[in-house]
């Protein structure tokens, strides 16, 4: 037995130095606008991607011998990058690829099982993915991400003295969210994952989960708007400075917890339900949140 166990473990191991000596390493580089627009599509492997100050895309990585090819292909300011496998049969044959793009390039991805790494990019970014996770920067530019199980996670850097990205819009199903420093407005979503974020000088939020908790730590400029809905979910907030909003809360079958104001009272007097109702300052900005089955809590 031990020595058909030994042949076994042989033969796998000489059918992977076989599979691995039959990959095939690719370099490819083509001159690109320095504000231009790069796509990558790959469908599983790894991606990634970093800015830098040449006016040129450089590709190189590791394709395994399932794949067809790797295309690279320009058309005006548009570069295309793109993992081909065979139409006739639908493999898993992975791409490892490290790409280098112009800085202020606007980038586009889209992966299965592929993870992507993003650095240093500093133009718009949509990103797609299935089930590989997703850790990127982001600057100035509009942010778009979404996943079905994969996690993403953004941080917000700046530039010019300006707060990190103006629009933000991550939606997930079962994947989680990270963002901090990111955003003057965020429009997120999530059916079973949970979002700890982090923004600051919010204008505009409104967030919505069915199966997941949210933390929320943020600054709001003064005539802020933030919604925040969850079935199945706890909502927490932590609100960094002075604090100059009106508040509307209630949850149908949960507490409120609320550290800096007035306390909840229920809706009815022998049913579920608590809300509050408070202003805090002058009461200009505008906080609402409602939850079916979870607690809020609101500190600073």
């Amino acid at each position: 037995m031990k020595s058909a166990v030994k042949i076994i473990n042989a033969i796998a191991a000489v059918a992977l130095s076989a599979a691995q000596a039959h990959a095939e390493v690719v370099e490819r580089r083509v001159d690109a606008d320095a504000r231009g627009e790069v796509e990558v599509v790959n469908v599983a492997g790894s991606v990634r991607i970093s800015g830098w100050e040449r006016a040129e895309v450089h590709v190189s990585g590791n394709l395994d011998n399932g794949v067809e090819r790797l295309d690279m292909l320009r058309d005006g300011n548009r570069i295309l990058i793109k993992v081909v496998l065979p139409s006739d049969r639908g493999n898993a044959a992975k791409a490892n690829l490290d790409i280098q793009i112009p800085r202020d390039s606007k980038l586009t991805t889209n992966t299965v099982s592929a993870d992507q790494a993003i650095l240093d990019v500093r133009g718009a970014q949509r990103l797609q993915s299935v089930s590989g996770d997703i850790d990127t920067e982001a600057w100035d530019g509009e942010f778009r991400a979404k996943s079905v199980s994969g996690d993403i996670s953004v941080q917000g850097q700046t530039s010019k003295d300006k707060l990190s990205v103006g629009q933000v819009r991550v939606n997930t199903v079962s994947g989680d969210i990270t963002i901090d420093n990111l955003g003057n407005e965020l429009e997120l979503r999530t059916v079973s994952g949970d979002m700890n974020v982090s923004a600051r000088n919010l204008s505009r939020a409104n967030i919505k989960t069915t199966n997941g908790d949210l933390h929320l730590t943020t600054s709001m400029q003064r005539d802020a708007s933030i919604e925040a809905e969850a079935i199945n979910g706890e909502i927490n907030f932590d609100f960094d400075g002075t604090i100059d909003a009106s508040f509307d809360i209630e949850t149908f079958n949960g507490k409120i917890d609320n550290c800096f104001g007035p306390k909840s009272k229920q809706i009815h007097e022998h049913g579920p339900g608590t809300q509050l109702r408070f202003k805090e300052g002058e009461g200009h900005a505008q906080v609402r949140v409602k939850t079916l089955n979870g607690d809020v809590g609101l500190c600073k």
